[in-house]
């Protein structure tokens, strides 16, 4: 048998919040009232299309890469001081290594900052601006008497949704 979205998602909202945590509040302040967590659900609303920047800069990238380049270019100075007999003296060997590690991690970190920043590379998402506590209808006026009319200071603030008149008698859009 096939599942309808109508048992998804509960058609009717109980509350209306900025944020997914002033939703999950309302939500833990009716499950400790008895409410089932199959009963409630949080939805988000008013989707929007938004665009997220690259987070690092390529400039950013290179100093990272050149840092990480000197300790790699030291440890491996180190290591050769250790094992390999070289012409030159121990401490030319640790800043050659030092300065090649640099010179190679800042150059990978450039070209990587590079193939990261280009403007194809923005990344979209859809976000919700809005969330809304929904529950089944009959138990809608269960969840509206649970609901506090004043928030108190710790809970943030959360619109009770006036269930329209569709609601109220019970007639719903069936999808």
């Amino acid at each position: 048998m096939r599942r309808t979205a109508g048992s998804l998602v509960h058609n009717s909202v109980i509350a209306s919040a900025d944020t997914y945590a002033e939703a999950q509040v309302t939500v833990d302040h009716l499950l400790s009232y008895g409410m089932t967590r199959d009963s409630l659900c949080i939805v988000g609303t008013d989707l929007r299309l938004a665009e997220r920047p690259p987070a690092v800069s390529t400039a950013r990238l290179a100093r990272n890469g050149a840092t990480l380049g000197g300790g790699v270019g030291l440890l491996a100075a180190v290591f050769v001081t250790l094992v390999a007999e070289t012409s030159m003296t121990g401490l030319a060997v640790v800043l050659w290594g030092v300065l090649y590690g640099v010179l190679i991690g800042a150059l990978a970190g450039f070209f990587r900052g590079l193939v990261r920043n280009r403007p194809e590379s923005v990344t979209t998402e859809v976000v919700p601006t809005r969330y809304e506590v929904r529950c089944p209808l009959d138990e809608l006026s269960v969840a509206a008497a649970l609901l506090p009319s004043q928030p108190s200071v710790e809970t943030p603030p959360v619109r009770r949704a006036e269930p329209d008149d569709d609601q109220r008698h019970g007639l719903t859009d069936a999808a």
